[in-house]
């Protein structure tokens, strides 16, 4: 089991975002069953309307997030189109899995 921060510190910005991703299994320390009554819960609040975006599709689009912050999931779209996906990633100095405490 790899363990996760549920909330994360952005390194530049210092906001705070809640990071309840749809494979938790349970949260240290907690009977399973709360641990994913809770999550559930973190991820209706976070993914209200209010809080996301859907992106309508144009050609020569180009579309950058970061992962450090932002849950995304596909959504569908008309396969007869060409669609170009790719991913980068840069290395930071911020760390997203828990660290043991001392």
């Amino acid at each position: 089991m790899i363990r996760q921060r549920l909330v994360r510190t952005h390194p530049v910005t210092g906001r705070k975002s809640l990071f309840p991703s749809s494979h938790i299994g349970t949260i240290g320390g907690w009977p399973i069953p709360e641990a994913r009554a809770f999550v559930r819960d973190l991820t209706k609040h976070a993914t209200q309307p209010r809080f996301c975006y859907a992106h309508r599709w144009r050609q020569y689009d180009l579309v950058m997030w970061d992962n450090r912050v932002t849950m995304h999931r596909v959504r569908r779209f008309d396969e007869s189109l060409v669609r170009d996906m790719r991913r980068a990633t840069v290395a930071g100095d911020s760390l997203t899995v828990e660290q043991p405490t001392a």
